[in-house]
C-alpha cells in the first residue's frame, strides 16, 4: 500500500468536516451485517465472496478511524 496516498486520502475526508467525521457512525444496518460476517467467519460458514466484504468493511473501519484522529488533531490545532 502506498502510505503517502493513503495519508493524503485521511487528510482529505478529515480535513472537509472535522466534526462530522469524529461523529460518524454506521448505520444500524451496516452494523448488522458486519455482525452477521463476523459470526459467519467464526462458524467457518463464510463465503470467498463474504469474506472479501468482511475485509472490505474492516478496511474501511480503519480508515475512518484513522481519519478520525487526524480530525481531532485538526480541531485542536485550530
Amino acid at each position: 500500500m502506498n502510505t503517502i496516498a493513503y495519508n493524503e486520502i485521511i487528510e482529505l475526508i478529515a480535513a472537509a468536516n472535522p466534526e462530522r467525521i469524529i461523529s460518524f457512525k454506521p448505520s444500524p444496518a451496516t452494523i448488522e451485517r458486519v455482525q452477521e460476517l463476523v459470526t459467519k467467519k467464526s462458524a467457518g460458514k463464510l463465503t470467498a465472496e463474504e469474506e472479501v466484504e468482511l475485509n472490505y468493511y474492516v478496511w474501511l473501519e480503519n480508515l475512518i478511524g484513522l481519519a478520525k484522529a487526524r480530525a481531532h488533531q485538526l480541531l485542536l490545532a485550530a
